[in-house]
């Protein structure tokens, strides 16, 4: 028997995208690179240590790692999956309760209420140059009170 409410059959097929800051926003990728180099020459100078130098450019590159590298997303039937240089995260459509959008990208929650807990417990996603199209594929996959 046919669940009249069940959309799986108008849900969108697979659908991955990847984002890159810094290629998309050139501008802002030379000034963050010169503060980063400036900041890292300024641990160098002071230490008298290029290795202390090289330590410091070393950390806020991988402190900004989704700045500067791509970032690999796909969303499926059962969730998305988000690969970011130094780690994935996958979060499941039946464990997301909100989506929240802002001018660069998304948030979905695990939680319906926000909370401390939203650092640990959702997945920001980006929408690269294919804003419109993640929107759209990720609300058409949220349960009824996560859209």
């Amino acid at each position: 028997m046919t669940d009249p409410n069940d959309q799986t059959d108008q849900l969108p097929e697979e659908f991955s995208w990847h984002a890159h800051p810094a290629g998309e926003r050139k501008a802002a990728a030379t000034a963050a690179s010169l503060v980063v180099l400036a900041i890292a020459s300024a641990v160098w100078i002071s230490s008298r240590s290029l290795l202390l130098g090289g330590l410091g450019l070393a950390v806020l590159l991988a402190t900004l790692n989704r700045f500067f590298l791509r970032s690999q997303f796909s969303i499926d039937q059962d969730g998305i999956t988000a690969r970011f240089p130094l780690r994935t995260q996958r979060l499941k459509w039946r464990d997301t309760r909100r989506f929240l959008v802002d001018e660069r990208g998304g948030y979905l929650s695990s939680r319906s209420k926000r909370s401390w807990l939203d650092a640990y417990r959702g997945l920001h996603v980006l929408f690269g140059l294919h804003r419109t199209q993640v929107i759209a594929r990720i609300r058409a996959h949220l349960p009824e009170h996560g859209a």
